[in-house]
């Protein structure tokens, strides 16, 4: 609904007739739709999070920036599949990230980051390796947000992984 209609034209009742729930059934759950989006947004946060695992398994014994690129693949897809929603949340995510179900969210990605960090010491060079998964997670994020606000047919780009991971590189590849 966020992804066709946005957030501020997207009310509670357009919600609840979509989801074919009264509009009392939803406010039990979710006093407003800033709740039910930061909700949505949270539980994608902890999916994300569950993503990252699946790949650092999946990865396990591949060189770093084979690991690196095939979470890149994985981030990129789910923006491709859940174009609509990022879409419809872009223009309040500031505001989303000051709730605390998001922030929780946000931090297990940081930590889950910079574990993986952890486990790759060559990658850091010695470097503080929260600042480098901040700087890292954040790029891409923000990188893959403003593709959709701006033009969002270029997350089909077949290059967009690559011009990622360019960006990773970049940022491990950095004089320290």
């Amino acid at each position: 609904m966020f992804g066709a209609h946005g957030y501020e034209r997207t009310t509670t009742a357009h919600i609840a007739a979509r989801a074919g729930v009264s509009i009392g059934s939803l406010y039990q759950y979710f006093p407003d739709k800033q709740a039910l989006i930061t909700a949505f947004v949270a539980r994608r946060l902890r999916e994300d999070v569950e993503l990252v695992a699946q790949v650092r398994a999946r990865t396990q014994g591949l060189p770093s920036l084979d690991a690196t690129r095939v979470a890149i693949e994985e981030i990129v897809l789910t923006f491709r599949r859940d174009r609509a929603m990022y879409q419809g949340v872009a223009d309040i995510l500031p505001l989303l990230e000051q709730t605390p179900e998001v922030r929780q969210g946000l931090a297990h990605a940081h930590a889950a980051a910079v574990a993986i960090l952890l486990t790759q010491p060559e990658l850091l060079r010695g470097r503080d390796p929260e600042l480098v998964a901040l700087v890292t997670l954040h790029a891409i994020r923000g990188s893959l947000f403003r593709i959709l606000e701006v033009s969002p047919e270029k997350l089909d780009d077949p290059a967009l992984p690559s011009l990622l991971l360019g960006l990773v590189v970049g940022v491990l590849a950095a004089p320290g």
